[in-house]
């Protein structure tokens, strides 16, 4: 799939991509940014990945993807589902109605490594194209949405990647969304699809509280900017925990983080022969 002509300059690297008849969308990145020509036509292999997005219809994906599509660089402004200027939603009947209708594939760097990611659609009329896709895949992320826990075409889209042994990572979105429970989400993954996940992060608030994350692996805060400073999440500000101020949600992290460490104990016997000597 082409999606508009590269041109590559000394300073500038844009791609211009009609999306109707009368407007142009300019993705450009900083000259820093620009990798050499040789980088870009032929990566380090290693350095690939090849992941798909899937979910129930409306959990996120598209939305998802615009994210990091304009987190990695690639895109300058955020596309929007409702507007119908998203980069993977890109037919007229999809942007019409505002959902995906067949799998399309972008590529984008992050850091060292070369993402090529696959939008798949959410309604079941259309399961066939997430079972195509997950057979080219590396690993898939599952998003949920967090006021629903797993539904009806999650349940389909999850048998069919442990179907092709593919491995997902599950992204609870929309935490901002009255009615967001986290606690609700994970029971529901691991009743419906008899899965054990791994946190790695907790919320902070939910619903209009929803102020950011707690990343249990570094035991930080990490809290996003205010919505009218006009950055759209891309920027944060990462805090260590108060523990005078915030004792119930120190709690929560500490119970997270020894849940998480007995859980990969389980999973890697390294791990878990260290872990006892340490207790010892």
């Amino acid at each position: 799939m082409i999606w508009g002509r590269y041109i590559l300059t000394a300073g500038l690297r844009c791609c211009r991509c009609r999306v109707s008849s009368h407007v142009k969308r300019c993705y450009s990145f900083l000259p820093d940014d620009v990798k050499s020509l040789r980088a870009v036509v032929n990566p380090d292999i290693s350095k690939i990945r090849n992941i798909g997005i899937m979910a129930h219809i409306d959990a996120g994906k598209t939305t998802t993807t615009e994210r990091m599509l304009y987190y990695s660089g690639y895109t300058r402004a955020l596309g929007d589902v409702d507007d119908g200027d998203t980069v993977t939603d890109f037919m007229a009947q999809e942007r019409e109605r505002g959902i995906t209708i067949q799998s399309a594939a972008v590529t984008f760097d992050w850091k060292s490594y070369r993402i090529n990611l696959i939008d798949t659609p959410g309604h079941v009329d259309f399961t066939l194209e997430v079972e195509r896709a997950l057979r080219v895949l590396d690993g898939a992320v599952a998003v949920f949405d967090a006021s629903a826990g797993v539904e009806a075409q999650t349940l389909t889209v999850w048998r069919q990647a442990e179907k092709h042994h593919v491995p997902c990572v599950c992204f609870l979105n929309k935490m901002d969304k009255p009615g967001a429970n986290l606690n609700f989400s994970i029971e529901s993954i691991k009743q419906k699809l008899k899965a054990n996940p791994v946190l790695l992060q907790i919320p902070v608030g939910t619903g209009k509280n929803f102020s950011g994350v707690v990343d249990l692996l570094t035991n930080q805060k990490l809290i996003w900017k205010l919505r009218s400073s006009g950055d759209d999440g891309r920027m944060f500000e990462s805090k260590p925990l108060d523990q005078s101020h915030e004792p119930e949600l120190l709690q929560e992290v500490n119970e997270a983080r020894a849940a998480l460490i007995e859980q990969v104990a389980d999973l890697d016997d390294e791990f878990a022969e260290l872990l006892l000597t340490e207790f010892q």
